[in-house]
């Protein structure tokens, strides 16, 4: 029985066409800004986002950690939404490496509001309170289930957060989801923040990679930060060919994955599994087990006896995702499967 990978986007594998980019691929040393390839990529995405520069690094957690040594000192103060991943899941780098100090705020669906950011704000008192430094957007925020931020919001809280001397930074890693499902732009969210990293290794499905866009001073303060924390590649031509074939070919397919993962919400809210379907706008879907009376960690494994797979998200949820290699066939395999194993357990 062949698995059903639902886990992450992050699992993708690339097509042979953008496989054969690598084999065709101008290289040169990167570190030297000599590598065509990379400097092509790089030159699309400044392009595309509206922005003067653009870096490309090995990961999505690199990318926002250059971002934050970019615009942050040791001491900074950095407001932040309360689940989002540069706090989560990116291993305490924004202390243990930028020595900046967390401020959390609970959005609603992974989004806060201007009065929020305005009640965090610290008073000017160098004395007894680090400044606060910069404001950090998630877009589509990964533990609200992929729920989007709309470019008036993102608008509402960077023009705050700039009256008050502070810059802001967008975690964009499925950025390109988020401009599927909201018909925007990336401009529409670029003009109003200093910076953005996005993923080219989900949604996009690339080997790896990521980009960082922003002003030229911000780029190039950047790349010397992603020097400093081993983020220097040589031939790295062969990382953004792939990455090129999917900002030309791979962006307007995500409206399939959007698709399929609303009939995979569905089917799931058929089962018993309670997810909230106005919440699922984009390709990842949070579903909640107690009403089957099941924990999140006995739901993965029920999936994993029928090659089902998907990961836990706290306390009785559970995530799937869709993406690139998983199609309408899947999704109802995958529900077949599911309401199989639980009509068995019960």
């Amino acid at each position: 029985m062949k698995p059903i990978d639902l886990r992450s986007d992050t699992f993708t594998l690339p097509s042979r066409e953008m496989l054969e980019t690598i084999m065709e691929a101008d290289l040169g040393d990167d570190v030297e800004r000599e590598d065509p390839t990379v400097n092509r990529l790089q030159d699309m995405a400044a392009k595309r986002f509206g922005t003067e520069a653009a870096l490309l690094v090995p990961s999505g957690t690199m990318g926002n950690l250059v971002a934050m040594l970019s615009h942050c000192k040791r001491g900074d103060e950095i407001i932040l939404e309360a689940d989002a991943h540069m706090y989560y899941y990116e291993v305490g780098g924004m202390s243990a490496l930028v020595g900046a100090i967390p401020h959390l705020i609970k959005g609603k669906n992974g989004v806060f509001t201007p009065e929020q950011v305005q009640t965090a704000l610290r008073p000017g008192d160098p004395l007894h309170y680090p400044p606060s430094r910069l404001l950090e957007i998630e877009n589509t925020h990964n533990r609200a289930g992929g729920c989007c931020w709309r470019p008036s919001q993102v608008k509402d809280v960077s023009r705050l957060a700039h009256d008050n001397d502070m810059r802001v930074h967008i975690d964009g890693a499925r950025i390109f989801n988020a401009c599927i499902a909201l018909d925007a732009s990336p401009k529409d969210f670029m003009r109003h923040v200093d910076s953005l990293t996005f993923c080219l290794s989900k949604g996009l499905s690339c080997p790896i990679g990521s980009i960082l866009v922003g002003n030229e001073e911000f780029i190039d303060k950047s790349r010397i930060n992603r020097k400093m924390v081993g983020g220097g590649m040589r031939q790295a031509g062969v990382i953004a060919a792939p990455g090129i074939y999917a900002l030309e070919n791979m962006v307007t397919r995500l409206k399939e994955d959007h698709d399929n993962a609303k009939r995979l919400a569905v089917g799931l809210a058929d089962l018993g599994l309670g997810i909230e379907i106005t919440t699922v706008q984009t390709n990842l879907i949070l579903a909640d087990t107690a009403g089957i009376g099941l924990t999140e960690e006995e739901m993965v494994g029920l999936g994993r006896k029928v090659g089902v797979l998907f990961f836990t998200m706290g306390h009785n949820k559970v995530r799937f995702v869709t993406h690139y290699g998983i199609t309408k066939q899947d999704v109802d395999e995958a529900l077949a499967r599911l309401e199989t194993a639980l009509e068995k357990k019960h």
